[in-house]
């Protein structure tokens, strides 16, 4: 292996890792907020919007 290119990939393993846990650690709390939310007061949406008229 050349010289510089272990500190290069522990880097980017550090940085992929990183990433992933902020990724579950937003999924999380989106889904502690949805289960907080007032689902009474939620409406359904309607995609069939005429946007050309």
């Amino acid at each position: 292996m050349p010289e510089g290119l272990l500190p290069i990939l522990v880097i980017i393993a550090a940085v992929v890792v990183y990433t992933i846990a902020k990724v579950v650690e937003h999924m999380r709390r989106s889904e502690q907020q949805w289960r907080e939310v007032d689902k009474s007061k939620l409406r359904e949406w309607d995609d069939d919007d005429d946007w050309d008229k």
